[in-house]
């Protein structure tokens, strides 16, 4: 197995993890970065390939054994690693996987006689939002999820982090046309579709029985669901709050809708 020592933030072989703070890795580049031990040994365990590893040495001898004999590790000090990342970094360990092409509706779903739960975001822009309901909709059980091109990165490090790398194992389909892809939940696969929302006069959630084929739409951070999405969505079901109390946070709410709805 290739091992090599990095001793220069400009080495071109470990590129992919510099300045992640700012770089971040774009959805184009085709890869994705995990950070920590805990979200690398996801990424080992999924079935995406393992680009490279950057690793101390003693995270660098612990997972060498797992990983496929051609896959680089490159070895830096501490010091080297927190310059390199460009922050202050304690896990030992970053892990540089390759991207997927997104998969189809046919992929993702249950057959049409089997009970499915979809989630679809149209628009959460918050990398810890949407971080937070990817794991939360793995823990759940949701067979998929589906987001809009608004939404944040499902493979960017930060909601790689706060998903705890759930986005390497939940189907995650992140679609060039999101209202057609809820039509054909709809009307090709036989769901019926949920939209959340903050109205009196939708139905509480604790009237709503669980569809056997069900997506719910989450609503954005700042402004919810627009009228667009109101229009193609008539059911529509609401969390009851105390007078005062806007609303809550879109990952919270997220968990609460998906606990209702986990049998």
């Amino acid at each position: 197995m290739p091992r090599y020592s990095v001793t220069s933030i400009t080495d071109p072989r470990v590129a992919p993890y510099a300045q992640l703070h700012q770089t971040n890795l774009t959805r184009g580049s085709g890869l994705f970065v995990a950070e920590g031990d805990k979200v690398v040994q996801r990424l080992i365990d999924s079935d995406y390939v393992v680009d490279s590893l950057l690793a101390e040495a003693e995270w660098a001898e612990r997972l060498e054994p797992q990983v496929p004999a051609e896959t680089p590790i490159y070895i830096v000090e501490r010091a080297l690693m927190t310059e390199l990342v460009g922050f202050r970094f304690h896990r030992g360990v970053l892990g540089c996987g390759r991207r997927k092409e997104t998969p189809t509706l046919a992929e993702i779903l249950p057959a049409n006689h089997e009970p499915a739960l979809v989630l679809v975001c149209p628009a959460v822009q918050d990398p810890t939002n949407l971080g937070s309901i990817i794991r939360t909709a793995a823990a759940m059980g949701a067979n998929a999820l589906l987001l809009g091109g608004d939404c944040a990165d499902a493979f960017s490090r930060r909601v790689l982090r706060v998903s705890m790398g759930s986005s390497l194992f939940l189907p995650i389909r992140e679609a060039a046309d999101l209202v057609g892809d809820v039509v054909a939940l709809r009307e090709t696969y036989g769901f019926e579709v949920l939209a959340t929302v903050l109205d009196k006069n939708a139905t509480p959630l604790d009237q709503v029985a669980r569809p056997r084929r069900l997506a719910l739409v989450l609503g954005s951070e700042g402004h919810g669901l627009d009228e667009r999405w109101l229009q193609l969505c008539p059911q529509q079901i609401t969390l009851p709050m105390r007078a005062g109390i806007d609303s809550l946070n879109v990952s919270i709410a997220a968990a609460v809708f998906l606990y209702h709805f986990r049998r």
